[in-house]
């Protein structure tokens, strides 16, 4: 399982949700608006605090990634968020996915994440790969990868369903050889022994 993780990087923290996040995970839930909110987020104002005390970490103690909140810290406020998921530790391998509140997308936010985590992952997260998948349609998606040092590999046809429509992704990575010590985010941990 990836450790728990703190990662500061251009003017973001970016970290798990917690019951410090209560009242803003609230406003989105109550607003109807959970593009900053990652999959599986509540969709009821009453499921807020189990989920951020329970729910939300399921995906790091199985070991399939992690859910983690991007905070703009000079406000503390949440403007998306960032997770790994599909996470193969024989082969190294996880995928990244990210989405950002819509109010705050433009401002360079969802590349500087993109960046960060995909680094931490390769570096103190000990995988050799992180994959990245697109929507070929997705402009601004397809910016956010190329931006953040992914390599385009390919097209996967017809990979993904929406509704009745089947839609083209672009696959990008970054891999271990294209993250070194000069160039990764100064990452904050808690204790790795108890992870062991």
């Amino acid at each position: 399982m990836f450790p728990p993780v703190k990662i500061i990087s251009g003017g973001l923290e970016i970290r798990e949700f917690g019951p410090q996040d209560a009242v803003s995970v609230v406003a989105f839930v109550a607003a109807g608006d959970r593009t900053a909110l990652p999959p599986g987020s509540p969709g009821a104002v009453a499921d807020v605090d189990g989920w951020l005390t329970d729910k939300v970490h399921q995906r790091r103690l199985d070991g399939e990634g992690v859910h983690l909140a991007i905070v703009e810290q000079s406000t503390g406020k949440i403007v998306g968020s960032i997770g790994l998921r599909d996470t193969d530790w024989e082969a190294g391998r996880t995928e990244i996915g990210y989405g950002m509140h819509t109010g705050q997308r433009g401002r360079g936010y969802a590349t500087e994440a993109a960046r960060a985590v995909g680094r931490w992952a390769l570096t103190d997260g000990g995988m050799r790969r992180v994959q990245l998948h697109s929507r070929v349609d997705n402009v601004a998606s397809l910016q956010v990868a190329e931006k953040a040092g992914y390599q385009r590999e390919g097209t996967l046809r017809m990979a993904e369903q929406d509704g009745c429509e089947a839609h083209d992704l672009a696959v990008f990575s970054m891999i271990a050889t294209g993250a070194t010590a000069d160039n990764h985010p100064k990452a904050e941990q808690a204790d790795r022994r108890s992870s062991l």
